[in-house]
């Protein structure tokens, strides 16, 4: 039966029938698994080579057999062709990398054209290091600096010393060379002066520029100093307060333009030839001289205000200290009443405006402990003043110094910018001020008594106040032991040791440092054991043993002090003091009776040990020292000490089991 053509498209051939159709498209669904299959094992195999961790293959999707559809009209072939079986996709095996390669983590799947994947950076050779940066030459360098502005800001500054310098020349070498009238001299300071000011305040206008005309005006302001402490210093044409006046006037007006450009190298620039120039005009480190830097000093304070210029207020605190620390050791001050007042108040100020200037510019300060330890160190002339203003007057100056440090140490721990650290460094000047006065005022037994007393002072104060508790009891640990120091080298030990040593007056004056030197010892061992709770068995032996060596020298100094230096008191005042050791070890013992725990256990041990510290003296020093009644009163009465005690204490050990340990009926 033949079909009827489809109206509208090809006449199919008589061959071409449904099922070959279908046939044929299964096997080109096959081929397309085949490539697919062909492709991921190359794709796997090159991730192998690369280095790559191996990708699970995905499986291949599976050619779907075609439904058979019904012919409609159309007869049934002669024969049936069986369909084949779809192609069965081979199990993937991934290849494992080899040993040596480095995962580097998976990589996707992701199929692209051959030759569009970007080619692998390839790794630099073993052993290759990446080139160095070869070194800038010196002529670099310079060429840089110079951009950055470095050469000329040090040709600038070369410039102000050589053109101060010529200036010194020019009012103090043409003077004594007289090349010049000296009208002309100043005037012509006073014009170059006016000129570097002013050419340098107009260019400073413009903000590029600022940097050297800092240095047209540092160099102006320095030169009208000049000017002004030569017609006083050299031609003495006015006196000397309007020269001062007329110099604060100056540095404060012509600095004025460093804190209006907030440039602290114009004033640097100013205040180092000053100090380092203005000698050679005045000829010697005089009072003209001390009070013209006092007062550059002064005038210039308020310039620091709202800055955070540390080198200008070293500089500053340098320009004022250093002509005194030169005048007190060289000595060229000569003795005299006017002298000695003079450095007397030039001393004073000198520490109360660095002092006072540091507490306000603390506000502003990032740095606020290296701005009060330049301002402590105006104490250094002050610690050698004896030798000017005499020993009286600098102890007295000194004392009052420590007592304004000291004050400001513990009162101003709430102002703004003072940190403990700030507190810290006014305390230890304090310290080291008072030490001076001692030194200078005192000498001696007189010493040692004044250590100790301070000492002691300083103990009772790290137990009052919690402000800086820890360093007053370091500073009342170190004078105490100063004082200890000096007792030994007045002869404490050959006063416990040998007999008729030493005369009544210094015995009398070892007895009141050990009396001082042991209630500021005692004082210290309580404070030091109560904050350091750790340490207290090492503290309270340490205290324990110092204070019975005060104990006995007290005891044989008293005894010598009474008997006029006889050998009775020598051996009364030994026998007190081991009978006092015995004492204090069973009040310790009797106390221990209500205390608990590690206090308990503490104050057993340590009075334990001073009952063995006091046997031995008895038979080691005791027996062979004391003779007579004194060795028999010795004997006697600590052996009766220990046997109470001994009784005393076992019952109160078996009444205290008793109670803890009641007995079961």
């Amino acid at each position: 039966m033949n079909h009827a053509p489809t109206p509208g498209g090809p006449t199919p051939a008589p061959s071409d029938t449904t099922v070959t159709v279908l046939e044929r498209i299964s096997g080109q669904f096959a081929d397309i698994a085949r490539s697919m299959t062909s492709i991921s094992d190359d794709m796997t195999t090159l991730q192998s080579i690369l280095g790559a961790a191996p990708v699970t293959a995905q499986p291949s999707p599976q050619p779907v057999a075609p439904q058979p559809v019904a012919p409609q009209a159309v007869p049934s072939p002669p024969h049936h062709h069986q369909s084949p079986a779809p192609y069965a996709i081979p199990t993937y095996q991934p290849v494992r990398p080899a040993p040596y390669a480095m995962p580097v983590g998976p990589m996707p799947f992701n199929p692209m054209p051959v030759g569009s994947m970007p080619p692998r950076p390839p790794y630099p050779p073993a052993g290759h290091r990446p080139p160095m940066t070869p070194r800038r030459t010196m002529s670099e360098r310079i060429s840089q600096a110079a951009e950055r502005g470095l050469v000329g800001k040090l040709l600038a500054a070369a410039g102000v010393g050589i053109t101060l310098i010529g200036v010194v020349l020019l009012l103090v070498l043409a003077a004594q060379a007289g090349l010049l009238r000296p009208e002309l001299r100043v005037a012509g300071g006073a014009l170059l002066a006016v000129a570097l000011v002013g050419v340098g305040t107009v260019l400073g206008r413009d903000a590029r520029r600022r940097s050297g005309a800092a240095a047209l005006v540092a160099t102006g302001v320095a030169a009208a100093l000049f000017d002004v402490l030569a017609i006083t210093a050299i031609y003495h044409w006015v006196p000397d307060y309007v020269a001062l006046i007329v110099a604060a006037v100056i540095a404060a007006g012509g600095l004025g333009v460093a804190h209006w450009w907030n440039s602290q190298a114009l004033a640097l620039m100013v205040g180092i030839p000053l100090v380092a120039l203005a000698p050679f005009i005045t000829g010697e480190i005089d009072d003209l001289l001390v009070g013209f830097l006092l007062v550059y000093t002064t005038a210039t304070l308020w310039i620091q205000l709202g800055r955070n210029w540390i080198a200008m207020f070293a500089t500053n605190t340098t320009v004022a200290t250093l002509p005194l620390c030169y005048a007190v050791v060289e000595g060229m001050l000569t003795y005299q009443d006017d002298v000695e007042w003079f450095v007397i108040v030039a001393l004073s100020l000198n520490m109360l405006l660095a002092t006072s200037s540091a507490l306000v510019l603390l506000r502003s300060s990032t740095q606020p402990l290296i701005l009060t330890l330049v301002a402590c160190a105006t104490l250094v002339p002050m610690l050698g003043a004896a030798a000017v203003a005499g020993p009286a007057v600098s102890s007295i100056m000194l004392a009052l110094t420590a007592v304004a440090l000291a004050t400001l140490a513990l009162g101003a721990g709430r102002l703004r910018g003072v940190t403990s650290a700030v507190q810290t460094v006014w305390l230890s000047a304090s310290a080291v001020a008072t030490c001076g006065a001692l030194i200078a005022g005192l000498g001696g037994p007189g010493l040692v008594i004044g250590l100790a007393g301070v000492g002691l002072v300083v103990a009772v104060g790290a137990c009052v106040t919690n402000q800086l508790a820890l360093q007053l009891r370091i500073v009342g640990t170190v004078f105490t032991g100063l004082s200890l120091f000096g007792s030994l080298t007045l002869g404490a030990i050959d006063r416990m040791v040998l007999r008729n040593s030493l005369s009544a007056t210094t015995q009398a004056q070892l007895v009141i440092v050990a009396a001082v030197s042991l209630a500021a010892v005692a004082t210290l061992t309580w404070s030091w054991a109560r904050v350091r709770r750790s340490d207290v068995p090492a503290i309270g032996t340490i205290g324990s043993l110092i204070s019975l060596g005060l104990v006995t020298e007290v005891c044989v100094g008293l005894g010598g002090a009474i008997s006029g230096g006889a050998d009775s008191g020598f051996r009364a005042g030994h026998t007190v003091a081991t009978i006092a050791w015995v004492l204090t070890a069973a009040a310790g013992l009797i106390w221990a009776r209500r205390l608990h725990g590690s206090s308990r256990t503490l104050t057993v041990t340590v009075s334990l040990v001073i009952v063995a510290a006091a046997v031995a003296k008895l038979f080691l020093f005791d027996l062979a020292a004391l003779d007579g009644l004194f060795r028999v009163i010795a004997f006697i009465v600590v052996g009766l000490l220990l046997l109470t005690l001994g009784v005393v204490y076992a019952q109160s050990l078996n009444s205290d089991g008793g109670r803890t340990h009641p007995r079961t009926p």
